[in-house]
């Protein structure tokens, strides 16, 4: 069925139909949906190799991310990925991840953008000053960037308000009636990190309490390394009543060891976590949580992104912050007098 029937039977143009198709930003929703019901119902297969030459595309985007065993052993990770790869299998786009890492004096994202095999690339966990990104903007390669970093030039950027997100958390303690609340996070320099741990300051100092050094920790991103500076924090001469941790696999950790001291979350010690228990824990908490988003929709807003981004839009308009929210649960109350 040739795209002219297609146009016949919705009573819309020729152009909007291959727009619609091919995932231009100007074809609205709504009919792009049509458009693409329609095509499928019809068994309708435009020529790939035909579409790419004549656009000079290659229908597929990097993303760009460190490949390590911490890094990717994140469950997290793997579920916001296949979020995007079905997005954006939306508009006919492979999603193909590459590392960050420099090999034999290569970085795999370089030979991927030089090759031209990608038609835009999507950063992950960016640092405040990003060697990645200043690279990538001194190319003019399309990229979007997951988080913000310090680049003077307007670029393409998704993220979460992590400050504010804190900001909410420690709100939220205060009002149960804690004082003493400690801060456990990733060590990693990352921007997220940061803002994130930022945030925790910021609110603690502008409600006129004291921040005990000793109870903001900074260790790995993973099980262990929340088990660890939990233990810590449990044995503390000053031990908190209340704790927020900045991501999923530490607090799992972190949980665990108060399971193990014999200690109750919500009870002994008030407990929020930044989207709360990873997938895969075998806790049954019914944990009080800092939602940033769904991963469907993050992997929605990240593709529409990009593919705007590759049909044209220009970088400033493509920024976006979101504001997460406390999704309550049963791991905060006022603390034992």
């Amino acid at each position: 069925m040739s795209l002219k029937a297609i146009a016949q039977e919705l009573g819309i143009s020729i152009t909007t139909v291959s727009r619609g198709l091919n995932g231009y930003s100007d074809v609205a929703e709504h009919t792009r949906q049509l458009i693409m019901a329609a095509a499928e119902a019809r068994g309708y297969q435009p020529n790939a190799s035909a579409r790419r030459l004549k656009m000079g595309r290659t229908d597929a985007v990097g993303l760009v991310y460190p490949m390590t065993a911490s890094a990717l052993y994140d469950p997290s990770l793997l579920e916001i990925v296949g979020a995007l790869t079905g997005a954006l299998a939306n508009f006919n786009i492979d999603l193909l991840m590459v590392s960050d890492t420099e090999h034999s004096g290569q970085f795999p994202y370089i030979r991927l953008m030089e090759s031209r095999r990608v038609d835009a690339l999507i950063v992950a966990d960016t640092q405040e000053d990003d060697p990645r990104i200043n690279y990538l903007a001194a190319k003019g390669h399309p990229f979007l960037a997951l988080g913000r970093c310090n680049l003077a030039t307007p670029y393409a950027w998704f993220d979460f308000d992590c400050e504010n997100a804190s900001r909410l958390a420690v709100k939220h303690l205060i009002a149960a009636g804690h004082e003493h609340i400690a801060y456990l996070g990733g060590k990693d320099n990352l921007a997220f990190i940061n803002q994130r741990r930022q945030g925790f300051l910021q609110e603690m100092q502008e409600a006129g309490l004291a921040v005990d050094q000793s109870c903001v920790l900074s260790t790995t991103m993973n099980r262990c390394g929340g088990y660890n500076a939990m233990q810590a924090l449990i044995n503390s001469p000053h031990r908190p009543t209340a704790l927020l941790v900045d991501n999923s696999m530490i607090g799992d950790g972190a949980l665990t060891a108060m399971q193990d001291a014999g200690l109750v979350p919500g009870k002994d010690i008030s407990v929020i976590i930044y989207d709360g228990l990873p997938p895969d824990s075998l806790l049954k908490y019914n944990v009080t949580f800092v939602q940033l988003s769904t991963t469907a929709v993050i992997g929605k807003q990240i593709s529409d992104m990009v593919v705007a981004l590759i049909n044209g839009e220009s970088p400033e308009k493509l920024q976006v912050l979101w504001q997460a929210k406390i999704i309550l649960g049963d791991t905060v109350s006022p603390p034992i007098r």
